[in-house]
């Protein structure tokens, strides 16, 4: 039966080294140690039992005083081993004293303010973790809207074609507050912002990709080079914006039009309905 105790001390010896750690290796380890010694509790070696819940016990009160939000997982795994152990003891005959003071120490816990104290520091997390992802964003826009502007003044981009592309982004940008300031749908807004970060990029980076010494040159396709080519592609997209503003103001003057009708036919009178 000497095998048994040694089995017994294995267990409350890696139970030590496990379950006062953070990470999924150190729970299975501990769950495993917790496994063994509920096995060993029906045997002479139960007395490894107490050592479990002794051990167990402070495990519980160390994760139990630290940030819940960090330690979800060990909380749970720490206390589920020590609710097992607990039970088998009692089912074994062995007296269950760990209750009296994990009692004490979910009273001092409670009483020191640990569940707002919890919540407290959740919050500032959220908070955290909340602010340093808006500041990724906007730093992540800010390297866009550099790249862009680098893309976009190019000194390779022949001037007519370089004028005619920074009108283009002037009217998107105008385009675009206007149609935010008067909630307009979110698809005009969309057609918007591919115009300017899509579309019109992709025609600089075309040109661009050409050889300087045939980009002004050399026609391409009709008898056209790729600076006449690039430039209708900035026209084509001037064209794409006055769609889309034109179809703007339709949609206003509908919503206008439908309130006058809905008002008209719900209020209206004729002058024969107002004589007495």
């Amino acid at each position: 039966m000497w095998i048994l105790h040694l089995f017994a001390v294995g267990a409350f010896i890696t139970l030590l080294t496990s379950a006062f750690r953070r990470g999924a290796e150190a729970r299975l380890r501990t769950i495993a140690c917790t496994a063994i010694m509920v096995a060993l509790a029906f045997t002479r070696a139960g007395w490894v039992v107490h050592v479990g819940m002794a051990i167990l016990l402070l495990a519980s009160a160390e994760f139990l005083y630290r940030p819940y939000y960090k330690v979800r997982d060990e909380v749970r795994t720490v206390f589920g081993c020590l609710a097992g152990v607990t039970l088998i003891a009692a089912l074994t005959h062995h007296f269950p004293w760990v209750l009296f003071p994990l009692a004490v120490v979910f009273g001092m816990w409670a009483l020191t303010g640990g569940p707002e104290r919890n919540r407290r520091k959740h919050t500032r997390y959220v908070q955290r973790k909340a602010f340093h992802e808006a500041a990724a964003k906007e730093s992540s826009m800010r390297i866009s809207q550099s790249e862009l502007d680098r893309l976009f003044n190019d000194p390779r981009l022949p001037q007519p074609a370089r004028h005619n592309l920074h009108e283009l982004l002037r009217r998107c940008d105008a385009l675009h507050f206007e149609l935010r300031s008067h909630q307009a749908g979110d698809r005009l807004i969309f057609e918007v912002e591919q115009i300017h970060q899509d579309f019109a990029p992709a025609a600089v980076r075309g040109y661009l990709a050409l050889p300087p010494s045939v980009a002004d040159t050399q026609p391409l396709q009709d008898g056209k080079t790729g600076a006449v080519l690039f430039d209708e592609q900035i026209t084509i997209m001037h064209g794409a914006v006055d769609d889309i503003a034109a179809e703007a103001r339709t949609h206003g003057a509908e919503g206008l039009l439908s309130s006058y009708r809905f008002l008209q036919d719900k209020f209206g009178h004729t002058g024969d309905e107002l004589k007495l």
